[in-house]
């Protein structure tokens, strides 16, 4: 799955105020994953500036924080789409969907599995389309 050798800079958001510890999860999630390498910048203890946006990898939004700091996500989309840096939105945990806008401005919507969320990340950074999320069965 994993390429091994590449080490992915991720921007992920942080939240000062985080009640049902997205950000934690998250981490406890990707860090399964034992070939997944990847340096992480954060929200709250990196400052956004154009040399951080110039390393990144991938954005990763964690819906689950949006509602505690909306002006912060739409910093971020709009760096997104400004410096052409793909946005992961992972939902929040047990939840199968997200905001339509906020599902409309990411270039890719995961769930909580870590292969789901690793292969975003690659298939993201190789420039590829994704297609849809890995881990929510297709409507019949």
């Amino acid at each position: 799955m994993s390429d091994g050798n590449k080490v992915y800079n991720l921007l992920i958001t942080k939240g000062e105020y985080d009640p049902t510890e997205q950000y934690e999860f998250y981490k406890g999630r990707i860090n399964e994953e034992e070939d997944f390498l990847y340096k992480e910048y954060n929200t709250l203890e990196h400052e956004l500036t154009d040399e951080l946006f110039e390393k990144i990898d991938v954005i990763v939004l964690l819906f689950g924080l949006y509602k505690y700091d909306k002006e912060l996500f739409d910093e971020l989309i709009a760096k997104s789409k400004e410096l052409d840096i793909p946005l992961l939105s992972i939902r929040f945990y047990g939840m199968e969907a997200i905001l339509k806008e906020l599902e409309e401005k990411a270039d890719a919507v995961v769930g909580w599995n870590p292969h789901c969320i690793i292969n975003a990340i690659e298939t993201l950074t190789d420039r590829e389309n994704w297609v849809k999320p890995c881990d929510i069965a297709e409507d019949e």
